[in-house]
């Protein structure tokens, strides 16, 4: 049993010491990022399927059923030091100051993840992926897990949409109210999202779910048009420091 217990306290301690390494780019692993060369494995394959996709080479349907059958896509967030331990992952220093102190560090990422449900997120108690808090069809707020940085360029069919890039290469991100990700050609709309006054029960819901009272410096709300009642949404949003 202690033998047990050492070995698995030295392969954190490796671990650990893998984000105080000078960040060997191994091929695959973007730029200055804190990255396991098994995951600059994983994200060549993504690059190279996304690059035949984007060729029309795959088609949608077989596209996304292939990265639910294997490794998902990357989508950021932010996670503590300790998971640098976790397979597919990539890490980078925050220029956010509140999130660099050392009883509670953390640092941007990337995880590779087939969805956002948030029964899956549960175990992950060293990841975090922000909520938006929207407004559904009878006035009531409600939140939902979202990819890190972004603003979606529009809604569809309840989903969010987003324009994404990795490596010159785009394309579209959808993800809806349970989490499930769906990957598609970019598009866009000519209604662009636009600044708008947050309402109370908004800014109520993100308080009581922000992972601590620090963690943002501020949130604003954007109105982001929904394709299907072809009207703007209101979607608040954190705002960290970038």
């Amino acid at each position: 049993m202690h033998l047990i217990v050492l070995s698995f306290m030295l392969s954190i301690t490796s671990s650990f010491a893998a984000l105080e390494y000078s960040k060997v780019e191994y091929p695959g692993c973007p730029e200055n990022a804190y990255c396991q060369k098994n995951t600059g494995e994983v994200r060549r394959q993504w690059l190279d399927s996304l690059d035949e996709f984007n060729r029309s080479k795959i088609s949608e349907s077989k596209f996304n059923a292939d990265l639910q059958k294997n490794n998902g896509v990357p989508v950021a967030g932010w996670a503590m030091e300790e998971a640098g331990v976790l397979p597919r992952i990539m890490m980078w220093d925050s220029p956010c100051k509140q999130h660099k102190q050392e009883a509670s560090k953390f640092y941007i990422s990337e995880l590779f993840r087939k969805n956002l449900r948030s029964s899956e997120l549960k175990e992950y108690t060293n990841i975090y992926f922000p909520r938006v808090v929207l407004v559904d069809n009878n006035k009531k707020v409600f939140s939902m897990v979202v990819p890190r940085g972004d603003i979606p360029t529009f809604m569809d069919n309840g989903s969010l949409h987003y324009l994404k890039e990795d490596d010159g290469k785009y394309y579209g991100f959808l993800i809806n109210r349970d989490g499930d990700i769906r990957i598609t050609k970019p598009q866009i709309v000519k209604e662009l999202p636009k600044e708008v006054v947050c309402l109370k029960e908004q800014v109520d819901l993100f308080m009581r779910e922000a992972p601590s009272p620090t963690f943002y410096q501020s949130y604003h709300c954007m109105d982001i048009w929904d394709k299907n009642s072809k009207t703007y949404k209101p979607i608040l949003f954190g705002r960290s420091c970038n």
